[in-house]
């Protein structure tokens, strides 16, 4: 793993070494006193003792501190005057010490026992002593703490002893620590116990065990083991309470298990620890290559006998099949190595201690149909829920966990992605748990990207509301003040010297034409018959919708929205026809008005494209209105009347007006498209349009 740069090389490997009461001084001369010592304990198998003490990660002793925690844990023991050699290494997570520890005593000629025998209770006080000198954190589980300079036993750990409970033995610990599942001895522990207690007939308990899928079983005359899947577990190694000495004073002469019960399967899944994140897969790794070992051994077997030239033709079909597949890595840290998923490497080794995810949270209202990849990152099915990656051997950036998407690679692409997603999921409403910069980051990415209208906390919502543009129902209107025409000037038509400036009503289907408001510093003047004054306010138009709105709230906003357009859609057309404002139809079907005097609201109603077949209905209706009274004039005679008091010119927007004549003309305007096949319709009764016209 070093060599590949897999993991963080924490230092140099051999860190420290040190050894006591030897006569030599060098390391070749105390192996060798070593050595003869033990030979000399001809009636002891195993006269050395390894030791092992680890230091947290991030807790980083000196020589000197190691020096003393050696000394003062052997003579703890009471076998400070033993001989013993120690190296400790500095290249892993954990920096730690082996410890080798001679128990024979060449002077007495025999081993010394520590403790009376109880060797471990003695270590834990050694422990709990050597954490109280140097201020070291001690373990969440530790067996003895510090008072008045001596060891007492913790609360738990008298508590465990009371009950008689068990801690996990050393053996269960490592397979946890190796695969990330529960040990069968936790299991029994965890879920078996509380059962049996529970229980108040024999036929009850092995009925609670059997729906978690544990048999309770005697074993010689008076043992009882606990079977979990294919392991064994003592039920002394548990809890006193278990045993069936103990359940026979409850429930009388041991009864065996009735046929009818059958054991229910047990999900593996369940059994997993926390943070053994994919140690599913894993575990189908090691399951695959134990399959895979034992086919070689069956195909070994079945080459036993044959000829030689049958062993060589089956040999190559042997070794392809072997070479597709390569033994997984020892535990389930390495895996995560080999896997790149180094975030989850530390987030295992300290699992007691670490803290959630930084994270996107909210209510999912879309559970289905999720995109399977966002911007590069393609979505894995896992038993944590979906995990994010940019290839099915790439590590995880981010992961669905259902109502929380945890981010996994704090940088800006896989926090925009996870970002992206958790807004899709949470129907634009989500908050943000993580430390003050993952905060920042989100805002700042969220601001650049246009989504800081789904962040829901209230600081965070605050902030971006005060960045957004004023909405224009906080700015108060000006009335809008219509005055009398000049007398000599056509009311259709600019000052002298002046550019029309007169918007007109476009739809979708008109590309070429563009809708322009007039100035807000632009006097609006009217065509009113009667020319009095009067002031028109601008409708209030709704402020955009908080993100805090329930779904109610913004239904009813968007009701109001379209009632208030609706009503200025109406007022739009009254005031067209109070102005005797006539529709014009262009080259392309469609119609156009001009709406010079309407407020910006109106205007903005009249273009609005949702209305745009009920807006070109009406000034179809208008110009067939016009027609019609044309006609009906005509009919009494008084078409001379109807022609004096047609509506004036509606001058186009570049169109300057030209000399007064004294009368009006009754010219209608040019029709302009933009680009290079402008047209412009001639004016009815064969009139000419001059220059500038």
């Amino acid at each position: 793993m070093l060599a590949e740069k897999l993991g963080d090389t924490k230092g140099e490997r051999l860190f420290h070494v040190g050894a006591r009461n030897f006569v030599s001084t060098d390391i070749d001369g105390q192996r060798a006193e070593m050595i003869a010592i033990a030979q000399a304990a001809s009636r002891s198998p195993n006269p050395i003792d390894h030791w092992l003490l680890s230091w947290r990660e991030g807790e980083l002793p000196t020589p000197a501190e190691i020096d003393e925690t050696v000394t003062m844990f052997v003579e703890h023991l009471g076998v400070g005057g033993q001989p013993c050699i120690y190296a400790c290494r500095g290249d892993t997570d954990n920096r730690h010490v082996h410890l080798a520890l001679n128990r024979y005593d060449p002077l007495s000629r025999q081993m010394i026992e520590i403790n009376d025998g109880f060797t471990r209770e003695a270590a834990h006080q050694a422990v709990a002593l050597i954490v109280d000198r140097f201020g070291w954190q001690a373990e969440a589980d530790a067996r003895y703490a510090v008072l008045d300079g001596r060891p007492v036993m913790a609360a738990g750990a008298a508590a465990r002893q009371e009950e008689g409970r068990k801690p996990i033995g050393a053996k269960a610990a490592a397979f946890e620590n190796r695969t990330g599942y529960r040990s069968a001895q936790r299991i029994v522990q965890e879920d078996a116990v509380p059962r049996i207690k529970a229980a108040r007939s024999w036929r009850d308990l092995h009925a609670a065990l059997a729906e978690i899928g544990i048999r309770y079983d005697l074993v010689g005359t008076n043992g009882v083991t606990l079977t979990v899947g294919d392991e064994r577990v003592k039920a002394s190694s548990i809890d006193r309470a278990i045993t069936r000495t103990q359940v026979e004073k409850r429930f009388g002469a041991f009864e065996p298990r009735a046929a009818a019960i059958n054991d229910v399967p047990r999900d593996p899944n369940g059994d997993r620890l926390a943070e053994a994140f994919r140690a599913d897969e894993y575990r189908a790794d090691c399951e695959r290559w134990r399959r895979h070992q034992q086919a070689r051994r069956e195909q070994r077997e079945a080459l036993v006998g044959k000829s030689q030239d049958e062993t060589e033709q089956s040999r190559p079909a042997v070794r392809e099949r072997r070479a597709k597949l390569m033994p997984p890595p020892p535990d389930l840290e390495s895996w995560y190595y080999t896997r790149r998923e180094v975030t989850f490497v530390s987030r295992w080794r300290n699992r007691l201690r670490v803290t959630e995810l930084p994270h996107f949270s909210g209510a999912a209202s879309r559970t289905t149909h999720l995109p399977g990849e966002i911007d590069g990152y393609h979505g894995y099915p896992c038993s944590d829920g979906v995990r994010y990656a940019r290839g099915p051997e790439e590590p995880t950036a981010f992961l669905d966990r259902g109502t929380k998407i945890g981010v996994v690679i704090q940088d800006d692409q896989a926090m925009l992605a996870a970002l992206r997603l958790a807004a899709l999921k949470f129907d634009g409403k989500l908050s943000v748990t993580g430390d003050k910069q993952f905060h920042e980051r989100t805002f700042q990415l969220a601001q650049r990207n246009g989504l800081g209208h789904v962040l829901t906390d209230s600081d965070l919502a605050a902030r971006w509301q005060a960045m957004q543009p004023k909405p224009p129902s906080q700015v108060l209107p000006t009335s809008l003040v219509i005055t009398e025409p000049d007398a000599r000037t056509s009311e259709r038509e600019p000052a002298k010297g002046k550019t029309a400036d007169k918007p007109i009503v476009a739809t979708k289907s008109q590309t070429k034409r563009v809708v322009t408001a007039p100035p807000a510093d632009l006097a609006h003047r009217s065509a009113a018959a009667n020319g009095s004054v009067r002031a028109i306010d601008a409708e209030p138009v709704p402020p955009p919708k908080s993100v805090d709105d329930p779904p109610d709230v913004r239904a009813a906003v968007r009701a109001r929205e379209a009632e208030v357009l609706q009503r200025l859609w109406v007022q739009a057309f009254s005031k067209l026809e109070d102005m005797e404002r006539l529709p014009v139809l262009d080259d392309a079907g469609q119609w156009t008005i001009d709406t010079a005097g309407l407020s910006q609201p109106e205007q903005r109603a009249l273009a609005d494209p949702d209305r745009e077949a009920e807006t070109q209905k009406r000034l179809a209706d208008m110009d067939a209105a016009r027609a019609d009274r044309e006609r009906k004039a005509a009919q009494h005679g008084e078409a001379t009347g109807v022609v004096a008091q047609k509506p004036p010119r509606i001058a186009s927007s570049n169109e300057v007006a030209g000399p007064q004549t004294g009368r009006t003309q009754g010219r209608i305007p040019p029709i302009r498209s933009k680009g290079p096949d402008d047209v412009t319709a001639p004016p009815p009764g064969g009139g000419r349009a001059g220059p500038g016209r």
